[in-house]
């Protein structure tokens, strides 16, 4: 799945296209005895009960993939009769209509599930009619080319809300209200089957969760199989190719390189989303290593640095591995960082910094505008060119001050 994908299910799980017929679920203690069953018939639901359920499970399509969003294939062996591709499918052709087959299933994510304190887990099941195209993209409402059943798990924890004083609408009063007990948004979740092509794809699933560094891994072991191959995470993916360039330009690693480098990331994300037209951004650009290897040559990385590229690149992110151009790319903006101090440039200004030897010291320089902070500070350029003072400087107004771009926090 995609970006585009996950957005076009993520608009049939709205209160005014709700796609959702009926909901399941239990809600476990901090020792993970179960303290009740749910069932949820979605049409009997009141408009508030509706959105906020219809809030949860949007959550689950949403985030950055490779950070959020992970799409999973299921093991070979899984998909036979028993397995856990099989055991979804299951469940997806029940239609949560057989109360048995759901409470197992429902007991499996909680069997798998390692975390403390309480937690509510919903299991949805939803139809769409997937609408026909015409031949220049626009959707046709009448002409459904197949039907998207699909089930939705979230795992929600659920914290106590503090009593205080809280304002009653009805006597127009502050009342005291007692501690009660609240669904937080999920930090675990799946879609299946997968939509893919605007199909039903049943040997994946999408996986979502809050945290990155939080997958549950026992989670995935249970519910996808234990020999389920997950992504590298965003995080994961700029340190293996910061250890890449590292290791592969060596002493060249110096600033300029570097920049270069991330100007080069840049430029072929732009140029993909140029030449991808309305689709562009859909599907995440994926580098491998001749991507990676084209990026350090037109960085000005040198041929003898250049020599031991593949092994580096084999040993550190993997032969016929790939990383996705998004996750590495330094974005928006490139940040110069040590113990002491911390600076952030919009990439697009790169080019004002610089480097310098200065009294055999080496310097990273910055030209002073007047568009420059200083914890807050407008600095203003109070000296010419030969080095004297400015003649026209003088104390300045605040409504004649220049909006600040830049900003050092030192």
């Amino acid at each position: 799945m995609d970006k585009k994908a996950a957005a076009e299910v993520r608009k049939q799980l709205t209160r005014e296209h709700c796609a959702i017929d009926r909901i399941t679920g239990v809600f476990v203690d901090e020792d993970g005895s179960v303290i009740a069953d749910l069932k949820v018939t979605f049409g009997a639901l009141q408009d508030e009960e509706l959105e906020k359920y219809c809030e949860i499970f949007k959550k689950v399509l949403s985030g950055k993939f490779g950070r959020n969003l992970f799409n999973l294939s299921f093991p070979l062996q899984e998909e036979e009769t028993g397995g856990k591709q099989w055991e979804w499918y299951q469940l997806l052709r029940s239609g949560l209509d057989n109360e048995e087959v759901a409470k197992e299933f429902l007991g499996k994510i909680q069997e798998n599930y390692n975390q403390a304190g309480r937690h509510l887990i919903l299991l949805a099941h939803g139809a769409y009619d997937i609408p026909g195209r015409a031949s220049d993209g626009t959707e046709m409402e009448d002409a459904s080319d197949d039907v998207y059943q699909f089930l939705v798990a979230a795992i929600c924890p659920v914290v106590e809300v503090k009593e205080g004083l809280c304002y009653d609408a009805e006597t127009m009063t502050f009342l005291n209200k007692r501690s009660d007990l609240g669904v937080q948004l999920p930090v675990q979740g799946f879609l299946f089957p997968a939509y893919n092509d605007r199909t039903p794809d049943i040997h994946e699933l999408l996986y979502y969760t809050k945290k990155e560094d939080e997958r549950h891994e026992e989670l995935l072991d249970g519910l996808v199989g234990e020999a389920v191959e997950v992504p590298e995470g965003e995080k994961a993916q700029k340190e293996l190719f910061t250890q890449v360039v590292e290791q592969t330009l060596g002493r060249s690693c110096d600033f300029e390189n570097v920049k270069a480098v991330n100007e080069s990331l840049n430029q072929m994300i732009k140029q993909d989303a140029d030449e991808g037209g309305e689709e562009a951004g859909d599907a995440p650009l994926e580098l491998g290593k001749t991507e990676i290897r084209r990026v350090l040559e037109n960085s000005g990385a040198p041929q003898e640095a250049m020599a031991h590229f593949e092994e580096h690149y084999d040993e550190i992110i993997g032969e016929g591995k790939t990383l996705s151009a998004e996750n590495i790319a330094a974005g928006s903006t490139i940040q110069l960082k040590s113990p002491s101090i911390k600076i952030q440039v919009k990439s697009e200004m790169s080019s004002l910094i610089s480097t310098r030897l200065i009294d055999g010291q080496e310097y990273i320089c910055i030209p002073v505008q007047d568009d420059i902070e200083l914890n807050g500070v407008r600095l203003l350029t109070t000296k010419l060119g030969d080095g004297t003072e400015d003649p026209d400087s003088a104390p300045f107004d605040e409504g004649d001050a220049p909006k600040a771009d830049l900003r050092l926090n030192l």
